[in-house]
């Protein structure tokens, strides 16, 4: 297998899997299952990671996710709400306090 994609974004690496699904190409995730872990060890062991299964797919792989016109590493930093200025962590993509729509 061939790493192409590696994201704390569960949800990030699964849509990237399916885009290459569509085109054909087989791929897998691994560390689907090591959210829970997440913290304990080490990020470059137990991140998910989307890898390809045949070495000559992965410029295809590449070039598929850096022009799915999704932001690699959405949600990757903190963020203030533009409507009301509360500072909120990577992982929301909405303020909890009035709503707005996050980066990314």
């Amino acid at each position: 297998m061939f790493g192409v994609y590696r994201s704390f974004s569960l949800p990030d690496v699964m849509h990237f899997r399916n885009l290459l699904v569509e085109r054909g190409i087989a791929c897998h995730v691994r560390n689907y299952h090591s959210a829970s872990v997440l913290g304990e060890l080490p990020f470059l062991e137990v991140a998910p990671e989307l890898c390809v299964l045949d070495a000559r797919d992965v410029e295809l792989a590449r070039r598929v996710i850096a022009t799915s016109g999704v932001p690699q590493g959405r949600g990757a930093h903190d963020w203030t709400c533009p409507g009301c200025s509360e500072r909120l962590e990577a992982q929301f993509a909405q303020c909890w306090r009035c709503g707005a729509e996050g980066p990314g």
